[in-house]
């Protein structure tokens, strides 16, 4: 998709080459391990969007030389599974739902990227994960005139989309301290110009941020907290954690609440058989898991936002609060996973850095259980 600039400010530099205002990376292939697990998969595709919209901001400064590139920071990333889906346009809000295979090793798969909206000092993004068929393959996806090209065999399956990500990235001038300490600033962005944006194509189950808890208030009182064994491979250059870092995380502790049968919500196949003891480690709160509460056991991701509101360095005492909770935004047989990842400031006191959120369906086969 390419831009007719003509509308566009007059002081805004002209483009030297085609504005592809949807960009589409070149086609590639899914690694074994991107194509294995879950958390490996979801982490993999964080990584994926990091690239995909750094590739993005490339090809636009590429054709506005008189442009320069600023350093920036990501606030969020919002990521869709939309392999679990029976639609991909927003039919899974249906009672039926039916999930697609995820891609396997070897899939050929583009990444499409556009900016959503642009503001003085941010942009907002969105990406889409598309299967290439093999006839396809050497197409180049941002070509007008390779629409001619879309031509499939005959045993072959049309392309599907099986992720899709939202985020933004705030443009920032580092500086620093009296005492040493770097920090970070606003700046006005790399890009004004709103015709650089297009249409939002991602639709999610939940696309509002969570929500802090008001001021005062406590944390429900089936909340329990996990501790986190950072370690010095978890971080960047600048000594805090990943942002994809942050999805293994997380996902090891929503794996442990499941299995552990701490995320207690009324609904699901399984029953606590005795009432669930406070976790040993460090814990300051008990876990309020009365015997035959249900839980769900095993789940899939639907949805995985994840919040960079402040730096997490990697240090000791830092922990995640999580509890499991009903929306009625949402099917019945779904649920939400809050998180609240704490780490412990100079006086001992845990401090939110970060808010995050999962959204979760419990497996078909456990729920057929009896």
């Amino acid at each position: 998709m390419s831009s007719d600039l003509a509308t566009a400010p007059t002081k805004y530099p002209s483009p030297t080459g085609q504005v592809n205002i949807v960009f589409n990376q070149a086609v590639t292939s899914l690694r074994w391990i991107e194509a294995t697990t879950e958390a490996r998969h979801i982490e993999s595709l964080f990584l994926l969007v990091d690239d995909a919209r750094d590739t993005h901001i490339r090809q636009l400064l590429s054709v506005f030389p008189e442009l320069s590139d600023k350093n920036r920071v990501v606030r969020y990333a919002n990521l869709k599974l939309d392999q679990q889906f029976m639609l991909n346009d927003g039919g899974y809000l249906g009672s039926d739902i039916h999930g697609l295979p995820r891609p396997n090793f070897g899939q050929l798969f583009r990444v499409e990227t556009r900016f959503i909206a642009i503001g003085k000092t941010s942009v907002k993004f969105q990406h889409r994960f598309w299967t290439v068929p093999k006839s396809q393959a050497k197409r180049d996806f941002n070509s007008i005139s390779a629409s001619e090209d879309n031509v499939l065999e005959d045993d072959e399956e049309p392309e599907r989309v099986f992720a899709s990500a939202e985020g933004s990235l705030v443009f920032v001038k580092w500086q620093t301290d009296e005492n040493g300490r770097r920090f970070f600033k606003s700046t006005p962005g790399v890009f004004q110009d709103p015709s650089l944006a297009a249409p939002a194509a991602v639709q999610f189950l939940i696309s509002d941020p969570p929500q802090p808890r008001s001021e005062g208030s406590v944390r429900p009182a089936n909340a329990f907290r996990v501790p986190l064994n950072l370690r010095k491979s978890d971080e960047d250059q600048l000594g805090h954690v990943t942002n994809s870092r942050y999805v293994a995380l997380l996902h090891d502790v929503l794996t442990y609440g499941l299995r552990t049968g701490y995320y207690s919500t009324g609904k699901g196949a399984f029953r606590t058989g005795a009432d669930l003891h406070v976790i040993p480690q460090d814990s300051t709160s008990g876990v309020a898991v009365p015997k035959g509460s249900v839980y769900f056991k095993r789940a899939n991701i639907y949805e995985l936002y994840v919040g960079y509101e402040r730096e997490l360095k990697v240090k000791p005492g830092v922990a995640v609060w999580t509890w499991i909770e009903q929306d009625d935004r949402l099917p019945e047989s779904f649920a939400v996973v809050r998180f609240e990842i704490c780490a412990t400031d100079k006086d001992g006191r845990e401090q939110i850095v970060s808010l995050s959120r999962a959204i979760i369906r419990e497996d078909v086969e456990q729920q057929q259980q009896p």
